[in-house]
C-alpha cells in the first residue's frame, strides 16, 4: 500500500475529540505566576514566528534569483566594505530595477513581477487551505470525532495557471470538492478554479487554478497546413498556451452560442484546416446555411454543394447526405469497420450553420420531420462510413434540438443563462469550470470544450479568419468537383461492378424535376 494512502495521512486534521472536551477550570493564579505564563507563551509565539518568516524570506530569495542575487550583493559588500557602501549599491540596484521595469517590462514580469505573484500564491495556498476547507463543509468526522478536510500534497506554479495535486479524505469526493469552485475562486483571487481527474491516483483529484486569462487577446488565425490530418485540426489555442486541436474524423462537432459569440470563427478556423485536403479532392464539404448564403455565400468554391435558397434545397441536402452515408455503409460491408479517407473515397463534412432552422422553426411540419430523420441518420451511423456533421446552434434547448447528445465533441461559446451550459456540455460541466455564461462579449470565439468519454472541460480559442483569408482560400484551394445544381434530389445507384470493387456507389442525376415539398 502506497504510504500515501495510509489512513493517518488521508486528510488535514483540523480537531480531535480533545479538544472539544469540557476543559478543567483551574484555580486562579497568582498575578505574578499569569505574567511568567504569557511571557513565556509571548516569547514562544515569538521565536515560530521569526523562524517561519525567516525561512520565507530565504525560499523567496532562491524563488527569484534576481532579487536573491541583488541582496547577496548588498550583504556581502555591506560586511566587507561598511554598510554605506552596503546602502549605497542596495539604492543602485533599486534604481536600475526601476529602470527595467520601465523599459523592459515584458522581461521584468518574467523574471521578476512574475515569480513573485506565484510565490505569493503558493502561501496563499498553504496558509488558507486548511480554514477554506472546514469553511466551505468539505469536512469528514469520522468516529473518534476527529475532523479531516482533504490534504494539499503539492502546487505545482505556473505562469497562468497553477495545479494543486489533493488527495481526498474519507467522506469527500470530488463531487463535492466541484460543487465549491466558486468559494476556492473567490479566496484564491483566481479567474477559475476546476476540479480535474488525477491522471495516476485514485482518490486524488487535481485543482486546476487560473491565475490569467491568455485568451482574452485575440488568437492569429491558424496556418493552413501542407498535410491535412483529421485527427489533429489547429483551429485555435488553448487556455494553457498548447495548440487546439480538434478530431473531426469520426466526430460529429455541436458549436452553440449566443448571437456574436464567435460560431463563424470556428467554422472558418475549421475551412482553413480542411482547404489543402478540399483542393486535393479527399474532402467534400456540403454546406447548409438558413441564412440564404449570408454565411457560407462568401466562400462557396470551397463546398461541394451549397444549399441556401429554399427549405425543401436544405432538407434535401440532408437526405442526401443520410443516403451517401447508408450507401457507403454497404460498400464497406466486410472490407472495413471504419472509412480511411482517399481521392476515390473522400470524406464528407456536412456543415449546418443554424441547425435549430431545420429541426425547430420550419413551418412545414413533414419538411421538419424530414430533416430531424436525416439529421438522425447521420448522427448515428455516419461515424464509421466516414460522413460527420459539423452543427452550429444559438437555443440549445432540448425541445430546439432533440438530437444534440449525438453530437461526440461539443464546444460551448458565450451563453445567456447558467442553465444552457448543462445543456450543452452535461450535468456538472459548470461546477468542473465550464462558465460559458461568464464570457465577455468582447471575446469572441472563446469557449469550453468537451469530447465524448472525457469530463475534462477545456477552454478554447478559435483562430480570427476574415473575410479577405477566406477570399483567398476560395481562390486558392477550391474544390475540384462540384454536385449538379440540377441534381439536388439525386439517387444513389449501385452497380455490381462497384459492389465487386469496394468502390463507393455515385450520386448520378435523375431526369426528374426537384420533389416539392409533400403534404
Amino acid at each position: 500500500m502506497p504510504i500515501f494512502d495510509a489512513s493517518p495521512l488521508r486528510g488535514t486534521t483540523v480537531n480531535r475529540r480533545a479538544n472539544v472536551r469540557p476543559t478543567y477550570i483551574e484555580p486562579p493564579l497568582t498575578l505574578g505566576a499569569r505574567l511568567r505564563r504569557s511571557t513565556l507563551s509571548a516569547l514562544l509565539r515569538l521565536v515560530v514566528i521569526t523562524a517561519w518568516l525567516a525561512a520565507m524570506l530565504v525560499w523567496f530569495l532562491a524563488y527569484v534569483p534576481v532579487v536573491g542575487a541583488a541582496v547577496a550583493l548588498v550583504v556581502t559588500l555591506g560586511n566587507v566594505e561598511g554598510r554605506m557602501a552596503g546602502f549605497a549599491v542596495g539604492a543602485v540596484l533599486v534604481a536600475a530595477g526601476v529602470a527595467w521595469r520601465w523599459t523592459g517590462p515584458d522581461s521584468f514580469d518574467r523574471y521578476v513581477e512574475d515569480r513573485t505573484d506565484r510565490f505569493a500564491r503558493r502561501i496563499r495556498y498553504r496558509w488558507t487551505w486548511t480554514d477554506l476547507l472546514a469553511a466551505c463543509g468539505l469536512a469528514s468526522c469520522d468516529a473518534h470525532h476527529t475532523i479531516r478536510v482533504p490534504r494539499l500534497w503539492w502546487v505545482q506554479l505556473g505562469r497562468y495557471a497553477d495545479v494543486l495535486h489533493v488527495q481526498l479524505c474519507p467522506g469527500v469526493t470530488a463531487e463535492q470538492l466541484a460543487e465549491k469552485t466558486d468559494a476556492l475562486r473567490s479566496e484564491f483571487h483566481a479567474l477559475e478554479v476546476r476540479v480535474l481527474p488525477h491522471p495516476t491516483r485514485r482518490g486524488w483529484c487535481l485543482l486546476r487554478v487560473i491565475a490569467a486569462d491568455t485568451l482574452l487577446d485575440g488568437v492569429s488565425p491558424p496556418r493552413t497546413p501542407a498535410d491535412v490530418d483529421l485527427n489533429a485540426l489547429e483551429l485555435g489555442r488553448r487556455d494553457d498556451g498548447a495548440p487546439w486541436l480538434l478530431r473531426l474524423l469520426g466526430r460529429h462537432v455541436l458549436v452553440a452560442g449566443a448571437t456574436g459569440a464567435g460560431k463563424s470563427n470556428v467554422v472558418a478556423a475549421l475551412f482553413t484546416q480542411l482547404a489543402p485536403a478540399i483542393a486535393a479532392g479527399s474532402v467534400r464539404v456540403i454546406g447548409i446555411d438558413p441564412k440564404g448564403g449570408m454565411e457560407f455565400g462568401l466562400y462557396p468554391d470551397l463546398f461541394w454543394h451549397l444549399a441556401c435558397e429554399t427549405d425543401v434545397e436544405m432538407v434535401e441536402a440532408l437526405e442526401l447526405a443520410a443516403d451517401l452515408v447508408q450507401a457507403r455503409a454497404v460498400a464497406l460491408r466486410g472490407v472495413a469497420r471504419l472509412h480511411t479517407p482517399t481521392v476515390e473515397e473522400p470524406f464528407y463534412l456536412v456543415v449546418v450553420d443554424e441547425i435549430a432552422s431545420l429541426t425547430a422553426y420550419l413551418g412545414d411540419r413533414h419538411l421538419r420531420d424530414r430533416a430531424k430523420l436525416a439529421l438522425g441518420r447521420l448522427l448515428t451511423k455516419g461515424r464509421a462510413p466516414g460522413v460527420s456533421v459539423v452543427g452550429c446552434v444559438q437555443d440549445p434547448r432540448k425541445d430546439v434540438l432533440e438530437l444534440r447528445n449525438l453530437f461526440t465533441t461539443r464546444i460551448a461559446l458565450r451563453l445567456s443563462e447558467k442553465t444552457e451550459v448543462a445543456m450543452v456540455l452535461g450535468d456538472g460541466a459548470r461546477d468542473r469550470g465550464a462558465t460559458a455564461d461568464r464570457i465577455p462579449v468582447t471575446a469572441p470565439g472563446v469557449g469550453y470544450l468537451i469530447e465524448d468519454g472525457s469530463p475534462t472541460v477545456v477552454k478554447v480559442r478559435a483562430g480570427y479568419v476574415d473575410d479577405d483569408q477566406l477570399d483567398w482560400l476560395a481562390a486558392t484551394y477550391p474544390t475540384p468537383t462540384r454536385l449538379h445544381p440540377d441534381v439536388i434530389n439525386a439517387e444513389l445507384v449501385h452497380d455490381d461492378e462497384a459492389d465487386e470493387q469496394g468502390r463507393e456507389p455515385e450520386v448520378v442525376p435523375v431526369q426528374r424535376q426537384r420533389s416539392k415539398a409533400r403534404r
